[in-house]
């Protein structure tokens, strides 16, 4: 600012014509202007260096030497997107005497970038090391044949001479082998060379490879996919996750540490979508690391890596299913099962990649592995089962009215069907995208319970006096199971609102339309008045229970890594509905009415 300044008053006080006319004002005029150059350097460069002091330091430890498999990486510091973050990064090249996750543990480092085979192995050894965003989204590792090896299905793997590096990959292959009945018992495995030496050589028969490297190295020397037997372990759910940012879990606890980490997932999250947009260029940037490189072969690595991310949408988020197959697959392959289970326990944090936004701001009370958790939990076959009686009471309540109507056989199956389904129906309608088509056309079962209740009730009511169905004994079954029914749809349309992720309010609303909306269509197709507009709380039970459930699942988003909280929610906000429609149902209770 100085410098400009200085530059006004210098051009207001000369005259130009007269000074570019004398050769002796010229030289003079080159010195100051010299001088000016020199004096606007001298203050910038505090500046500069203040601004570089104020950038937060990170290490970061990557798994291998440089190479396209961390494009992304470069591309963050080459454009300085760390800097926009306010971030000073350092990249500390891998290798294979080099261990991140040690490093990482020592203090040597702050982030690691690792397979969670090594960091399971490392956990369970006491090292408290966390994933906070995992890269690499699903395996590259694979086993590929040759051609001439005679095999052509798992089977034909017996006695066969396998390389592998022994590094965790041998884990994927005994697993894949475990599920077509053969273990590493079966085949002789061989610890192989880099670069795929000694398949093309043919010492071995097969030979494990990374997708982004050794497989493009074999198809580079002339051999052909269709010649060639290969498994892609990511396509089989026979591999573990791979490339992952692991931090020390006492850094997640500091607020400053916490921030740095979210900056610099943003930064990769930003690097490597453009990386995808400019792969030249990334391949280009990546080489500027590398003391030598085949371009068309980094070019192929890169392309391969981004198939294996969820860029744009997702990037960078651990799947804990994933994870916790992972465990298992390490397990089974170091025969540590129960050690590497328990290492298993808070060995992912999605604190970061939450904090971080990089799908923007969370909707709804529950993070990914919460929502994870809610939905696995409402497709268990046990409370399926509580579905399917909540949609035969509702059913009966339909059918019925047809009875009582004396209409035909058809008559019966459209009030049958109304009220058992026509609720989740229209707000599956309305919620539109992941829910269409609607849920009665992807499971039958719900349409064949319809169809029973009419066949069912067609035959019975040959048998039945003609009063049986408005028999105290039967309004109470009915009763009871209207009540199952209600609770489990308010939990069902909660759980789908969330799964769409709409706004926490719409889970009340998406609630009370599942459990209410089959009733008011089949009130509007019989000509009557929805008896829920009467006075009788019907809706406004489940509006409250979604609300209740909405305030547990907040409370059980702190404990992220555990399923009991989100199932202890479940359960008060389903106890709560059931117990209110039965006092509404046993005391006759009625809602306020306006003006009355």
């Amino acid at each position: 600012m100085r410098g400009l300044i200085l530059w006004k008053q210098l051009t207001m006080q000369v005259h130009w014509p007269s000074v570019m006319g004398s050769y002796c004002w010229r030289r003079r005029l080159k010195s100051i202007l010299l001088a000016l150059m020199l004096a606007i350097a001298l203050i910038g460069l505090p500046v500069a260096a203040k601004t570089k002091q104020n950038r937060a330091h990170i290490s970061v430890q990557l798994r291998w030497l440089p190479q396209a498999q961390f494009a992304g990486f470069y591309v963050a510091k080459d454009h300085e997107l760390f800097h926009r973050e306010g971030l000073e990064v350092s990249l500390e090249p891998g290798g294979p005497a080099v261990n991140g996750l040690q490093r990482l543990r020592d203090g040597e480092v702050d982030v690691a970038v690792a397979w969670s085979s090594d960091a399971l192995d490392l956990r369970r050894q006491g090292a408290d090391v966390v994933n906070i965003a995992q890269l690499l989204q699903r395996p590259g590792t694979m086993l590929v044949c040759n051609a001439d090896s005679g095999v052509t299905q798992p089977a034909d793997l017996r006695g066969k001479r396998i390389g592998s590096w022994l590094v965790g990959d041998q884990f994927d292959f005994g697993y894949w082998l475990q599920r077509h009945g053969l273990d590493l018992q079966a085949v002789e495995l061989i610890q192989q060379r880099p670069a795929a030496q000694d398949l093309l050589s043919g010492e071995v028969n097969c030979a494990t490879a990374m997708s982004y490297n050794e497989f493009q190295t074999i198809l580079k020397e002339g051999q052909l996919k269709k010649d060639l037997f290969t498994v892609r372990f990511a396509q089989e759910s026979s591999g573990f996750l791979e490339d992952g940012l692991y931090v020390r879990a006492a850094d997640l606890n500091d607020p400053v540490k916490r921030d740095r980490l979210v900056r610099l997932l943003r930064s990769l999250a930003d690097g490597w979508r453009y990386a995808a947009r400019h792969p030249e260029e990334a391949v280009a940037i990546t080489e500027r690391y590398m003391e030598a490189s085949d371009s068309r072969h980094q070019q192929a690595m890169l392309e391969e890596v981004l198939q294996l991310m969820d860029l744009n949408q997702g990037f960078g988020l651990l799947d804990p299913r994933a994870f916790a197959r992972s465990a298992e697959i390490v397990g089974e392959g170091s025969d540590e099962t129960a050690a590497i289970s328990r290492a298993a326990k808070g060995a992912w944090s999605l604190k970061i990649w939450r904090a971080a936004e990089l799908n923007g701001p969370q909707k709804g009370p529950l993070g990914p592995a919460g929502r994870q958790t809610f939905a696995t939990l409402v497709a268990s076959p046990w409370f399926y089962g509580l579905d399917l009686i909540g949609t035969t009471a509702f059913a009966l309540s339909g059918f019925i009215r047809a009875l009582k109507r004396r209409y035909d056989l058809w008559g019966c199956f459209i009030l049958t069907l109304l009220p058992a389904v026509g609720g989740g129906t229209l707000r599956d309608l309305l919620i539109g995208g992941m829910r269409s088509p609607p849920f009665i056309f992807q499971d039958s079962t719900y349409l064949l319970v319809v169809v029973v209740v009419v066949i069912t009730g067609s035959i019975l009511t040959s048998f039945l006096s003609e009063g049986a169905a408005d028999s105290e004994g039967f309004n109470k079954i009915l009763g009871l199971c209207d009540s199952i029914g209600l609770a489990t749809f308010t939990i069902i349309g909660a759980q789908v609102a969330l799964d769409a992720e709409l706004n926490w309010w719409w889970m009340a609303i998406c609630a009370a339309l599942t459990c209410a909306g089959g009733g008011m269509l089949l009130d509007v197709v019989t000509g009557r008045e929805p008896r829920t507009f009467q006075g009788e709380p019907y809706e406004e039970i489940a509006v409250l229970g979604a609300l209740v459930l909405t305030i547990g699942l907040l409370i059980a988003d702190h404990f992220e890594t555990l399923q009991w909280p989100v199932f202890a929610a479940m359960v008060v906000s389903w106890g709560m509905v059931f117990t209110c429609r039965q006092l509404v149902v046993r005391h006759n209770l009625r809602s306020w009415r306006p003006g009355l």
